[in-house]
């Protein structure tokens, strides 16, 4: 009887570190995920971050949208989502104040996805202020109101925050990922989306057990 239980524990011990090792064969270091040579800090550090960089004027980061969306339902209670616009494409700027305009507001949710579907799916030319005031309108937001917070110094202030953090972590291109600060996701080896949210959740969750 002692010998089996040794046996079993021993085949056990194996099972795990077979387990162990296929995760890590799986994603590795600079093929999956690279490790950012400046890390940086997280708005919540009682939960893991995964952020988004991502600008409305990318085709790419819109068609992703809908398996974003998917995974934000069925994301671990522990990961904390956060977006930043990029300000390195054309028409960058005016695209990335309206989401902070969107985010101060508390109208994220209302107006994030119809802005993407509007330009990309609708062609609206909605590239400069008054354009992106018009939209707003739609949403309850006076002219004079989104006027006002899209020039605003808390607005500014996030514009300049996004643009060194996206200098820092060395972003390539959009739409890209960065887990807790520390790990910026290689889409371009990546087999598809799933693949992208399970090296997250990977990471995101080394993270959560002390990396």
């Amino acid at each position: 009887m002692l010998r089996f239980v040794t046996a079993l524990l021993l085949t056990l011990g194996l099972v795990t570190a077979a387990s162990a090792a296929d995760d890590h064969a799986r994603f590795a270091v600079d093929t999956h995920y690279k490790i950012l040579d400046v890390p940086g800090s997280v708005d919540d550090p009682s939960k893991v971050e995964v952020r988004e960089f991502f600008s409305y004027g990318c085709p790419h980061c819109y068609s992703l949208e809908p398996a974003v969306d998917a995974w934000l339902e069925e994301k671990p209670d522990y990961i904390d989502y956060v977006r930043t616009p990029v300000l390195f494409l054309r028409n960058a700027e005016p695209l990335a104040r309206a989401y902070y305009v969107e985010e101060a507001m508390g109208l994220v949710d209302q107006i994030h996805a119809p802005l993407f579907d509007a330009i990309h799916k609708h062609r609206e030319p909605l590239f400069s202020e008054p354009a992106l005031a018009n939209f707003f309108r739609k949403y309850g937001v006076e002219p004079e109101q989104f006027n006002k917070l899209y020039s605003s110094f808390g607005v500014s202030t996030k514009i300049r925050q996004a643009d060194a953090l996206t200098r820092t972590y060395k972003i390539p291109g959009v739409p890209n990922f960065v887990v807790n600060g520390k790990y910026l996701i290689l889409r371009q080896n990546l087999k598809d989306n799933n693949e992208l949210f399970q090296v997250i959740e990977y990471l995101a969750n080394k993270e959560k057990n002390g990396g």
